[in-house]
C-alpha cells in the first residue's frame, strides 16, 4: 500500500468519523436522555441494528476498494444513510424541546440524499465491473473456475493451465507453450521486501496479458514463473512473442516504494510446440529444463 493510497484512505476514514460525530453532537447538545423506563428497547434494538450495518458497510467499502471517485461516492452515500440511522437510534434515547423540532425533521433528509449519491456510485461501479470483465475475458480463456485463481496476480494457476491443455489436446488441437522465469527474483524480494515483490509480479502479469490474444491463456506456474498456452501457434511465432516479452520486461521501469530510481529486471523464456500426442507433464518438464539450462549457462 503506497503513501498516496494511505493518504486518500485516511481522508475517507476521517470524513466518515466526522460525519457521525456531528450527529452525536446534535443529539447530545439539543436533547436530554430519557428515563430508563421510558425507553422502547425493542425500537432501540431495531434502530441500532440498522445503524451498525450502515457502519459495517462503510468500513467494508473503505477497506475493500481503492480510493477514487466511485469509492468516494459510495462512502459519502453510506455516511448520509448512517447519519440518519444514528439520529434515529439516538432519537429513541433522547427527548428534544419544541425548539429542536428541526432536528427530528433532519433525520430523514440525509438518507434520501445518500441514496442519490450511492446510485451515482453504483453506476460508476457498474462501469468498473464491465471494464474488469473485459480484462478477465483475456485472462480466462474459454472457461471460468475462480477457485484456481492466484491471489497475487489474479491469473489462473498451473493446474488450470494443464486442464485447458488437456482439453485442447483431446479436441485434436495443437499449438505452442511459453514459460517465463524472472531472473534474480529472490534477490529482488530480499532487497525490496515481499510486498514490493508481489506488486512487481502483478505488473508482470498485466504485461504478459497485453502480449497475447484473447484465445491464449496466461497462468502463474509457480513462484516467479509464468506459463502461456497459445493454441494454433507455431513454434516460430511463439519464439517471436517470447522475444517481445523479454524486451518489454527489460524496459519495464519499476519504482519500489518512495524511490524515484527505476528498477529494471530481465526474464528467461522457453518455448515448446505440442500436438494431441504430447504428454502434458513432459511438455512442462521440457520447458523447465530449457530454463534451467539457460540458468546454468549464465552462471
Amino acid at each position: 500500500m503506497n503513501a498516496v493510497y494511505r493518504y486518500r484512505q485516511s481522508h475517507l476514514i476521517g470524513a466518515s468519523i466526522g460525519a457521525q460525530c456531528i450527529a452525536l453532537y446534535l443529539s447530545f447538545s439539543h436533547g436530554q436522555l430519557k428515563p430508563f423506563d421510558e425507553i422502547a428497547w425493542l425500537d432501540v434494538t431495531g434502530e441500532g441494528s440498522v445503524m451498525l450495518f450502515a457502519f459495517a458497510w462503510i468500513i467494508a467499502a473503505i477497506a475493500s476498494r481503492p480510493p477514487g471517485r466511485v469509492t468516494t461516492l459510495l462512502v459519502a452515500g453510506l455516511n448520509c444513510f448512517a447519519f440518519t440511522a444514528l439520529l434515529d437510534f439516538l432519537d429513541e434515547m433522547f427527548t428534544y424541546s419544541a425548539a429542536s423540532d428541526w432536528l427530528s425533521m433532519l433525520e430523514s433528509m440525509p438518507a434520501a440524499f445518500g441514496m442519490v449519491i450511492m446510485t451515482a456510485g453504483l453506476l460508476g461501479w457498474h462501469d468498473e465491473q464491465k471494464a474488469l470483465n473485459r480484462q478477465l475475458q483475456r485472462r480466462e480463456w474459454a472457461l471460468r473456475n475462480h477457485g484456481q485463481i492466484d491471489s497475487v496476480t489474479q491469473l489462473y494457476l498451473a493446474d488450470y493451465w494443464q486442464e485447458r491443455l488437456t482439453d485442447l489436446k483431446q479436441q485434436g488441437g495443437r499449438g505452442s507453450a511459453i514459460m517465463i522465469d524472472i531472473n534474480g527474483f529472490s534477490r529482488f524480494n530480499e532487497a525490496h521486501g515481499y510486498a514490493e515483490g508481489d506488486r512487481f509480479l502483478q505488473e508482470i502479469a498485466r504485461l504478459l496479458v497485453m502480449h497475447v490474444r484473447e484465445s491464449d491463456l496466461v497462468c502463474r506456474y509457480a513462484g516467479d514463473r509464468f506459463v502461456i498456452l497459445m493454441p494454433d501457434t507455431a513454434r516460430q511465432d511463439a519464439r517471436r512473442i517470447a522475444g517481445d516479452i523479454q524486451t518489454s520486461v527489460h524496459c519495464l521501469a519499476f519504482k519500489s516504494g518512495a524511490n524515484t530510481t527505476a528498477l529494471f529486471q530481465s526474464v528467461r523464456t522457453a518455448v515448446a510446440e505440442f500436438d494431441e500426442h504430447h504428454d502434458s507433464d513432459k511438455l512442462l518438464s521440457d520447458l523447465q529444463d530449457q530454463l534451467n539450462h539457460q540458468d546454468t549457462q549464465a552462471a
